[in-house]
């Protein structure tokens, strides 16, 4: 790495379960390891962040985006990726890209890890050319996270939400349709579909191994349809939160388009997108320059 590198922190203030004054306490410390200003902790919306991140993109080189992956996706649909490079320091709850980047030890272990290390180039996912992705799914997630907020809004946290959540979903929300799904031009049919996966890299929140051939600089999009059934679901959990999801069917390739008979929620970075009866997807390769 250069020794050159200027970094800069942004930091969402409502990511993760920690207090303000942890939270403060962790980023300077940070700060000093990266000799990297701290900014958005004052902001009170995603656009008001999303604006601080524009501004601090203009002074450094490398841009530490310090909070969940939806605060990482925000970022990276908000600067110019052509001229800052991104870098993921975890504060969020589900993290898939904590597990994604391999990362291990807090906070401090991590800025560490960012300050030494290399830039990756990484393909991202274009997402009906609306935004950019690195984990897309289609089906019964977006129920689930539409479910999950609403216990988050109670006070609801981790785990434990997600998979009430989840189960809520499964059996009251969310209502399998047909339609089609097109790799490359390679259409496969689909009676009832539970989920379809479009990813960048292997994982979902909470270390969910959900699509473990994905790969972050292949070119690629790959993608895993899971169709109707408890004893699906259930293997695509047990064998995703081990030795990584066997459940459904994989293909690979630059260009996904679905077309479904009833329109569903779209999940992008582990927020909720639009809803709509088609979707297209294309792969973006090296759009995304990350230091780790």
């Amino acid at each position: 790495m250069n020794a050159e590198t200027r970094f800069c922190i942004v930091a969402n203030p409502a990511s993760g379960p920690r207090t303000m004054k942890q939270r403060r306490r962790l980023l300077d410390a940070a700060g000093e390891i990266l000799q990297a200003g701290v900014v958005g902790l004052d902001t009170t919306s995603p656009k008001e962040l999303a604006q601080a991140a524009r501004q601090a993109s203009r002074h450094c080189d490398t841009l530490v985006v310090a909070g969940g992956d939806g605060t990482f996706s925000l970022i990276l649909n908000t600067v110019d990726l052509s001229r800052t490079a991104l870098a993921f320091l975890p504060f969020g709850t589900g993290n898939a890209l904590t597990h994604a980047l391999a990362y291990r030890g807090g906070p401090l272990a991590i800025a560490e890890r960012i300050r030494k290390g290399a830039m990756h180039a990484c393909d991202l996912i274009d997402c009906d050319g609306v935004k950019k992705a690195f984990m897309v799914s289609l089906g019964i997630d977006g129920a689930a996270i539409y479910r999950y907020e609403r216990y988050r809004a109670l006070g609801g946290r981790g785990l434990k939400a997600h998979l009430q959540a989840g189960l809520a979903a499964f059996f009251r929300d969310y209502h399998p349709t047909a339609g089609w799904i097109a790799v490359d031009g390679s259409i496969v049919r689909v009676q009832r579909l539970l989920s379809l996966m479009v990813v960048k890299q292997p994982y979902f929140g909470m270390g969910l191994k959900a699509v473990p051939r994905a790969r972050w600089d292949d070119g690629r999009l790959h993608s895993q349809v899971i169709t109707s059934g408890a004893a699906g679901a259930l293997m695509g959990l047990l064998t995703g939160f081990t030795i990584g999801n066997r459940a459904g069917c994989y293909r690979a390739g630059r260009v996904l388009t679905a077309q479904l008979a009833s329109p569903v929620k779209i999940q992008i970075d582990g927020e909720l997108g639009w809803t709509s009866d088609r979707f297209t997807f294309r792969v973006l390769p090296g759009a995304l320059r990350m230091q780790h």
